[in-house]
C-alpha cells in the first residue's frame, strides 16, 4: 500500500527500478508456452512425450526473462538468447504444419496442431518482445 507524505503519495518500491516491459512480455509468453505444453500433454493422456515441447521452450524462454530481472548487467546478452530460442521456436511450431499444407494436405484441428498453432504465435510474439528490447538504446526503459 503506497504511503501519504507531504510530498504526496509515494510507492513503496525503491527509487529507480524500473521493469522493461518487453522483459515482462517475455516471461508472460514463457509462461503461455508452458501452460500450452503442459495441457496438451495431459488433455491427450500423457502419452507422446513430443507434446512437451512448447512447454520446454516456454521454460527456457521464462527462465532466460527471469535472469533479464535478476541480472541486470547481462540483460542484452540474455534477450539475446531468448530471440535465438523464440526463433527455433517458430521454426519448429510452424514446420510440420507448412509441410502438410505444402503437400496438399488439409489441417485436422487436433490437440497438437493447436498445440503448435500456440506455439508459433508465442514464439512470434516472443521474438517481437526481444527485438523490441535489443532495439531500445541501452540505458532506457
Amino acid at each position: 500500500m503506497p504511503q501519504v507524505t507531504a510530498e504526496g503519495i509515494v510507492p513503496l518500491t525503491p527509487k529507480g527500478i524500473s521493469v522493461n516491459p518487453y522483459i515482462v512480455v517475455t516471461i508472460v509468453v514463457g509462461d503461455v508456452l508452458l501452460a500450452a505444453g503442459l495441457l496438451a500433454f495431459f488433455l491427450t493422456g500423457a502419452s507422446h512425450v513430443t507434446a512437451l515441447i512448447p512447454a520446454a521452450f516456454g521454460l527456457l524462454i521464462q527462465t532466460l526473462g527471469v535472469l533479464c530481472l535478476m541480472l541486470r548487467d547481462y540483460e542484452r546478452p540474455l534477450m539475446t538468447a531468448a530471440l535465438i530460442l523464440a526463433v527455433l521456436g517458430l521454426a519448429a511450431g510452424v514446420s510440420r504444419p507448412i509441410m502438410k499444407l505444402a503437400a496438399g494436405e488439409s489441417l485436422a484441428w487436433n490437440a497438437a496442431t493447436i498445440s503448435q498453432a500456440v506455439m508459433g504465435l508465442g514464439c512470434a510474439a516472443a521474438i517481437v518482445a526481444a527485438a523490441m528490447f535489443l532495439l531500445t538504446p541501452p540505458g532506457k526503459p
